[in-house]
């Protein structure tokens, strides 16, 4: 009887071996063992020394089977590749179609008829490359007015902005090089035209930014270029009417240059900037400075106050004056936005910020009141100058993807401007003229 219940016992074990043990000890293996231990074949110490063994070997095999199956994924596991170069360079653009109408077809006839336009507002391609996490280049294509005989537009490309930026995230200095709107106010815009203060004062030039940042969003830095650009750009700006003396005398050095500064005491809710600026001119350098913010209210997200006021400091003589002139511009803006939340940089100049603003704000109300002090240059050269002027405008977003950055919108805008006029032109100058534009524009 010993001997068959050791032989029993024997075959039971290679059975068992050759089974699995979820069956063996959940079916027909552990029947068995009973039968066996009422059989009297074997002892129930028996039965219990069986299965501890048994168990034994299924966790030791199930440890191994474990560590080969985890051995497994990690060897065909993909291996994590540094990013390729398409994944380093940022496609953007934009292209805005546009229809206004005017009063006056020609504001120096105050008889002549209304007049509207069609045409491409602008055609903008960005291209961004981050080389390393340091070092980033940016270039922007750019035609504008095309199709419009007003402002003279052609579908000439031009170069708007390529730039080499130096700034690795948590180290305080930065270096801008390139050709940009040089860091001489910020022109945040919320409507269809840009603000006065842009029309007057913007500078786009080559130049140099050596900068520092700090705590509070603080950002200090200086700029240095070549030329007479702002005050060409003033000149031209359709403000006032003025001629400057002589030819430029900026042809053979680097002399001017530009201060700027800015901080934000209350994250998202207030910020400070200004910025001073010196050019060489035609007799005397020019000079001028601005001063702005952009304010919230906390627990009002949706509004935003922006107010920039540019005054000159020092100015050459014009063509024909024996006094100088010190004209100044004031913007200001109240807009409001629907279901959405303001991206935290601010900006009207660059392709960039106009992007954050169509695809972070989809409904946007805006209202803008401007004013140009032309110091009596109107008075006393029996010309003419813009005085005031008032805007108001919406913009919606019908179409919008932030993944993708992709988005479509129309935005529409009523512009009023009140002009000073010399008592002599007050017979055949319009004072004023009035605005209505539309705008269909994608951005991606």
């Amino acid at each position: 009887m010993k001997g068959m219940r050791s032989l029993c016992a024997m075959l039971l074990l290679v059975f068992m071996t050759t089974t699995s043990v979820s069956t063996v000890l959940a079916g027909e293996g552990e029947a068995i063992l009973r039968i066996l231990v009422k059989k009297g074949l074997i002892t129930e110490a028996e039965y219990k020394a069986i299965t501890e063994e048994l168990k034994a070997g299924e966790e030791k095999k199930d440890v191994q089977l474990n560590t080969k199956i985890a051995e497994a994924i990690q060897y065909n596991k993909p291996e994590e590749k540094e990013d390729g170069w398409a994944d380093r360079v940022k496609l953007s653009g934009l292209l805005e179609g546009e229809y206004r109408w005017q009063k006056y077809s020609d504001i120096s006839n105050k008889n002549s008829d209304s007049t509207s336009d069609l045409y491409i507002r602008r055609l903008e391609l960005g291209l961004e490359a981050e080389i390393t996490d340091w070092i980033k280049a940016e270039g922007v294509l750019n035609s504008e007015w095309i199709g419009d005989q007003v402002n003279s537009g052609d579908e000439k490309i031009t170069v708007d902005q390529a730039t080499i930026t130096l700034q690795k995230e948590g180290f305080p200095l930065y270096l801008v090089l390139g050709k940009r709107t040089q860091p001489f106010g910020v022109f945040e815009n919320h409507l269809v035209t840009d603000p006065m203060t842009q029309d007057a004062y913007e500078t786009k030039k080559a130049g140099v930014s050596v900068g520092i940042t700090g705590p509070l969003d603080l950002d200090v830095s200086a700029t240095v270029y070549k030329g007479e650009e702002q005050m060409d750009h003033l000149v031209g700006s359709g403000l006032f009417e003025v001629t400057r003396t002589g030819s430029a005398t900026d042809a053979d050095d680097v002399e001017s240059y530009i201060l700027s500064a800015s901080i934000s005491p209350v994250k998202d809710h207030l910020k400070f900037f200004a910025s001073y600026l010196s050019e060489p001119g035609r007799g005397n350098r020019n000079t001028t400075g601005s001063l702005g913010l952009s304010a919230g209210i906390p627990g009002f997200d949706g509004f935003r106050l922006d107010a920039e006021y540019m005054k000159a400091l020092k100015r050459e003589t014009y063509t024909g004056l024996t006094e100088t002139f010190k004209e100044g511009v004031f913007s200001v803006t109240a807009a409001y936005t629907f279901n959405g939340d303001r991206h935290e940089d601010i900006g009207g100049a660059k392709l960039e910020n106009v992007l954050a603003h169509i695809l972070e704000e989809p409904i946007e109300l805006a209202l803008r009141y401007e004013r140009f002090d032309d110091d009596e240059i109107a008075e006393k050269t029996s010309s003419w100058s813009a005085k005031n002027r008032y805007s108001g405008g919406i913009r919606y977003s019908f179409y919008k993807d932030e993944e993708k950055g992709l988005a479509a919108y129309l935005a529409t805008e009523y512009r009023y401007t009140g002009y000073r006029l010399h008592s002599s032109l007050k017979d055949t100058r319009a004072d004023n003229n009035k605005e209505f534009l539309v705008r269909l524009g994608v951005a991606f």
